[in-house]
């Protein structure tokens, strides 16, 4: 079994933090919920502070002014949002620019902030630690490029271990047009045999940052690919080459710098992302290269949690929170896993069943968002609360089945939403193993009528042939004509038949 301790008080609060970065100064609260946690307001300025430092080695002075303005703002709104804390990250530009002392002493007597400029190798383990907070079983390299550095780290067993930091921002490299012909040597010389020493033996990359960030939504949108979400997007080693490679050439960096709804300060920074991203996959023996789930910010929520709140499942806390896991909708969720559990190692399945139980139980927990809305609508919306939704630890191949496996639970014939995405991620076993958990589901929610305690009396089994619901003694009256029907469905699905026991 699973298990989910309840979440107290203690577990739930409002963390704000203030990210000032070479190329943006951002302000985010988020919502903690045990050890799941998403933003609830998210505000950016692109204020450039590291703009100059290639030229002049100091801070820009219209950055320090956006970004000064954006910090008094910031400072008022955490205060005004009565926030149960504040955390503050600056990065390579107030790390390396001459002024920054004089910078970083102006904001704290006009705001208040104790800023205290992250070293690269703290950045970068930070930045690891965002990518845990949203992929647990992460394992690879860790590239975080922002607008004067580029950090690496090595992750494993939900640790960021050996960094190294690079001033290899676009900031710190070029000032004017982009050259790939001529940025390129200096970037393999900067990196010099550093990647093949510390980094060779790694085969997954993840990519953090807003260039790469941007790439990637990019590159779906020129693919039509059906999952419209940049965490966890994952691509082969030959199509992040080809990606990066069109980015940094003339006709990609055209069409970067002309793309529609991208600011003309973030396109400027994108083949530049797609260069880096290049000689990347030239000198490391990368295989998949995935968007990473989270970066520094995350980090940092992630680092300020108690040792205890890490070790809960994110996952489940995410999925208790946003079926508002409260008195009998919370033990609900919870009394359907078990209730299931009897026939989980009989049912067909997607992944391993260690995996597959996991998506199973997230499924419980969720199927808890569609009470009190609508029933023409709440299979669509629950559907794509499972593929949208803050969900951390879930490729785009788990949300998708974890979707489907929902839908059925609440509709069983119609096609979902967005039906591109089922046919693209999922073969047709793996629907058909999906729509046959959300069957278990439908019946069992119509058998309990949203009743952990009916449940009780009632368990599931399946012999090669049988599918067993047994009934306690003086259950019977729960059990009518439709709540047996969906039974049967299930029985017909894995090619059993149904044999009802009374105790």
């Amino acid at each position: 079994m699973i298990s989910e301790p309840a979440i107290d008080k203690a577990f739930k609060r409002r963390v704000g933090v203030i990210d000032i970065g070479s190329n943006s100064v951002r302000f985010v609260v988020y919502a903690i919920h045990g050890a799941a946690f998403a933003s609830v307001y998210d505000e950016k300025v692109l204020a450039g502070l590291g703009r100059d430092l290639r030229r002049t080695g100091k801070l820009s002075p219209q950055g320090c002014v956006q970004a000064l303005a954006a910090l008094k703002r910031f400072t008022a709104l955490a205060r005004a949002q009565n926030l149960d804390d504040v955390l503050v990250a600056a990065t390579a530009a107030l790390r390396d620019a001459s002024d920054a002392p004089e910078f970083i002493a102006l904001v704290k007597t006009q705001t208040g902030l104790d800023i205290a400029p992250l070293s690269g190798v703290a950045e970068a383990s930070m930045s690891a630690y965002g990518v845990i907070t949203g992929e647990a079983r992460a394992k690879g390299l860790a590239a975080d490029l922002g607008g004067a550095s580029l950090e690496l780290v090595k992750i494993s067993d939900e640790q960021a271990l050996d960094s190294m930091s690079y001033q290899l921002g676009p900031f710190a490299m070029y000032d004017g047009r982009f050259d790939p012909l001529t940025l390129r040597p200096l970037i393999e010389s900067k990196f010099a045999d550093t990647l093949s020493q510390n980094f060779s033996h790694l085969d997954t990359l993840y990519l953090i940052g807003g260039a790469w960030r941007n790439l990637a939504i990019i590159h779906q949108k020129r693919n039509d690919y059906p999952l419209r979400m940049a965490h966890n997007y994952r691509l082969d080693v030959q199509v992040a080459r080809q990606l990066a490679n069109w980015a940094c050439s003339p006709q990609g960096t055209q069409a970067l710098l002309n793309w529609p709804n991208i600011s003309q300060r973030r396109a400027d920074t994108l083949p530049y992302g797609g260069l880096i991203l290049s000689v990347l996959l030239e000198k490391l023996p990368i295989k998949h290269v995935v968007i990473a789930p989270g970066g520094l910010r995350d980090g940092l929520v992630y680092t300020s949690l108690s040792a205890e709140t890490k070790k809960r499942n994110a996952l489940f806390d995410a999925c208790s929170n946003l079926s508002r896991r409260d008195g009998e909708q919370g033990k609900m969720g919870r009394a359907l896993f078990a209730f299931l559990s009897g026939v989980h190692a009989g049912l067909p399945r997607a992944f391993n069943l260690d995996n597959e139980n996991r998506i199973r139980k997230a499924a419980s927990l969720l199927i808890g968002t569609g009470a009190g809305l609508h029933p023409d609508h709440r299979a669509q919306i629950v559907y794509e609360i499972a593929l949208y939704g803050p969900l951390p630890g879930l490729t785009h191949k788990e949300r998708a089945y974890l979707a489907l496996m929902l839908f059925r639970s609440f509709r069983s014939r119609k096609k979902p939403p967005n039906n591109a995405a089922i046919q693209y991620l999922l073969s047709d076993e793996e629907q058909m193993s999906a729509k046959i958990y959300g069957e278990a589901l439908r019946a069992a929610v119509v058998l309990s009528g949203r009743s952990s305690a009916v449940l009780k009396n009632f368990s599931l089994g399946v012999e090669p042939g049988v599918l067993s619901l047994c009934v306690e003694e003086g259950a019977d009256v729960f059990l009518i004509e439709r709540g047996q029907t969906h039974f049967d469905t299930l029985a017909n699905l894995i090619g059993c038949k149904l044999n009802v026991h009374r105790l």
